[in-house]
């Protein structure tokens, strides 16, 4: 590692000291500006001023020329979540609770889904709409038009012939097309009771593939960092619309700060952790992820009483601590990222600067690839795991770069605001990252030929930390966009609607979706 750098050893260790003191900061306060780490935020940056908005042309510090494109204002057609068929013609009371689950999970990932809105269900629209409820399900020529309703889902719960399961049916009407689309599997789907909401956002996916063309990812994972009961920062994972939050990794309430969560191939998670003091990097395999989601407990999403102690969210024999997988005398390893290949690459900290390194099968450092005298990290492959997009500050601020994964052919790809960072490349190619404009932290894509579009609409507000979805429709990311407390909130790829998740306020950090290294967007196919 280049030692060209004077900076004292310090640098990052103040990094380390504000990172835990934000920590310590009220749920209600506004999140940290991004600063120079390439993915955290930990260290603070002053609000500043620009003179080119990004809403017009502005001129970059090579005398070019750069265009910032604005969130898309498309309309969102309009879905209409029928009430569920429950049982029969006749109600069933034993599966109403059923029903009215299936009801609101299938509308509020409708509500997360960046390409429908969800129309609840009324009798009175029912009436306007619904010619034949499930299981024949039929439409009234013109109702669903007249009600500007493009797209209508009719589903049915019935008790299925094994004890304890239920038989879930679908079916979805487009309305402009006149016809029924095809759901697949998830037309017909026999689960066990317990798990109705993981059948809602299966039959979501399915919605998204018949209307789309691209399987949806509403049955998938979010993993991020925030405080748990004992514990600066632990690892936790919830569901994609929120719900189902539980500590990962809070070493059993043990204090300590564990951030930088990201999946690697074969289901694996690696994470950064201060265990040892300094940061390392760890590595869980399948089998004990899914051991730890078991064991503990899901968190409800109820507000806590004023001064009332958060309750534990840690298994009461918890699991032991593993090695770390990456650490060194006087290193410290920060965020990391794999391609489709297996090639790891990490951010590792000498006391003096930060460079990118590759990492061998065992976790051992095996190659510098940026050998910059200034800090660089936050790497993120592109899709094809041929590129790499890092945060470098050797412009005098933070910027996003991009290499290929041998280190050579370096490219500057952002010029717009002077704090440009935490970058996620995406599964269509675009990377995403979180830039300062003013007084406010936007939500920003870039592509490798240089073109800007901003998904989130500033106003002072500060959303941080993207993290695309698997199928590339959505980002997940940090902010106080509502401007009453800071939370996770998902944006389409396009900016056209941003939502919050169904977490309570607190301190949200490194959110990162679950997503394996180099695999693309699924194509719907309904018979596969």
């Amino acid at each position: 590692m280049s030692r060209i750098s004077a900076r004292p050893a310090a640098r990052f260790a103040a990094l380390v000291a504000i990172a835990s003191l934000l920590c310590a900061v009220a749920y209600a306060q506004p999140l940290p500006v991004p600063g120079s780490d390439g993915r955290g935020g930990q260290a603070a940056i002053p609000n500043q001023t620009t003179t080119n908005p990004v809403d017009v042309p502005a001129v970059d510090e090579s005398g070019g020329l750069y265009v910032v494109v604005e969130a898309s204002s498309r309309p969102m057609d309009a879905l209409y979540v029928v009430a569920p068929l429950c049982g029969g013609p006749k109600p069933v009371p034993e599966l109403k609770s059923a029903c009215d689950l299936l009801e609101a999970v299938l509308a509020n990932d409708a509500r997360l889904s960046g390409f429908v809105r969800p129309v609840r269900h009324s009798p009175g629209l029912a009436a306007q709409v619904i010619k034949a409820p499930m299981p024949a399900f039929a439409v009234k020529p013109g109702g669903p038009a007249g009600a500007n309703i493009q797209y209508v889902v009719a589903t049915s719960v019935r008790a299925a012939k094994q004890a304890g399961m239920l038989d879930v049916g679908a079916s979805l009407y487009d309305v402009r097309a006149g016809k029924m689309l095809d759901l697949g599997d998830q037309a017909n789907q026999i689960v066990p009771q317990a798990t109705v909401r993981q059948a809602a956002h299966r039959l979501m996916n399915a919605i998204q593939g018949a209307v789309t063309g691209i399987e949806g990812t509403f049955d998938t994972v979010i993993y991020y960092s925030a405080p748990a009961p004992g514990c600066t920062r632990a690892i936790w994972q919830a569901d994609a619309d929120g719900f189902n939050r539980r500590v990962l990794i809070g070493d059993g309430g043990k204090d300590g700060i564990h951030m930088f969560p990201i999946q690697l191939q074969d289901a694996a998670l690696a994470y950064m952790s201060f265990r040892s003091g300094l940061p390392s990097l760890y590595k869980l395999d399948l089998a004990q992820v899914m051991a730890l989601s078991d064991m503990t407990p899901v968190v409800k999403n109820a507000k806590p009483k004023k001064g009332a102690p958060l309750k534990s969210t840690s298994p009461d024999e918890p699991p032991p601590i593993p090695p770390p997988f990456a650490s060194g005398p006087d290193l410290q390893f920060h965020s990391c990222a794999q391609n489709s290949r297996g090639d790891l690459v990490v951010t590792v900290n000498d006391g003096d600067q930060s460079d990118i390194y590759t990492l061998d099968y065992t976790g051992h450092m095996d190659r510098n690839l940026t050998h910059d005298e200034h800090d660089d990290l936050g790497p993120t492959f592109s899709p094809d795991g041929e590129h790499i997009a890092f945060v470098s500050d050797r412009t005098g601020t933070p910027q996003v770069y991009v290499m290929d994964a041998t280190g050579h052919d370096t490219k500057r790809l952002t010029f717009v605001g002077p704090y440009n960072t935490d970058p996620d490349w995406g599964p269509d190619g675009r990377i995403a990252f979180s830039a300062l404009r003013g007084n406010a932290v936007d939500i920003m894509t870039v592509t490798m030929a240089g073109k800007l579009q901003r998904l989130t609409p500033g106003q002072g507000r500060r959303s941080l930390e993207p993290s695309w979805s698997p199928d590339g429709k959505r980002l997940v990311y940090a902010s106080n966009e509502d401007g009453k407390c800071s939370r996770l909130w998902v944006t389409a790829a396009d900016g056209a609607a941003r939502e919050p998740l169904d977490v309570p306020c607190g301190q949200y950090y490194t959110p990162s979706w679950q997503r394996t290294p180099g695999k693309g967007p699924k194509i719907w196919n309904p018979r596969h």
